[in-house]
């Protein structure tokens, strides 16, 4: 009896066995995750298209004296600087939560690749409050949709969107 008893007080105790309550779906699994998103089903898209986008950026950055400075002077000029961040458009297609991630130079416009420019990571503070800036004045986006965890519906997610910033530093670009 007594081995019957310490049966029952084991399974009892296991976590798989006690009665809890779990949430209905996995929608609490997705509170605070940022989707990549190139990688979800229907990325977060700028209503008023790609050109203005990047008019916004043009128009809207507050460091391009100072990385213009800064790459003219360690002689890095006959290139293409981009300037990289990062910034997640949430479920209402507000940009929250924006991030500086590095200036980097490549001879190509179209490049995949190009290279970290290691001396502006002292100017990391100044660059992350200019990309802050940018980010905060933007309008909302259409929020991003993905499929959750074999279901055949969608819903809006939080998606994280990197970006950058790219212009010529030289006298004449190259032709492409």
């Amino acid at each position: 009896m007594k081995t019957l008893l310490v049966y029952v007080f084991v399974i009892s105790s296991l976590t798989s066995f006690s009665q809890t309550n779990r949430p209905k779906s996995d929608s609490h699994l997705i509170e605070d995750y940022a989707f990549d998103a190139r990688r979800i089903a229907k990325p977060p898209v700028f209503p008023f298209g790609i050109d203005s986008l990047q008019h916004f950026y043009f128009t809207h950055f507050a460091g391009f004296d100072s990385v213009l400075t800064k790459a003219i002077a360690n002689g890095d000029t006959s290139k293409y600087l981009r300037v990289y961040f990062s910034f997640v458009i949430d479920k209402e297609g507000a940009p929250i939560q924006p991030h500086f991630i590095k200036v980097s130079a490549t001879q190509f416009a179209r490049s995949d690749g190009s290279r970290t420019l290691k001396y502006f990571d002292e100017d990391k503070s100044y660059l992350d409050e200019s990309i802050k800036k940018m980010i905060f004045k933007m309008n909302f986006w259409k929020a991003g949709w993905a499929n959750i965890r074999n279901s055949n519906s969608m819903t809006t997610v939080d998606a994280r969107v990197e970006d950058y910033i790219q212009f010529w530093v030289g006298l004449n670009p190259p032709q492409n």
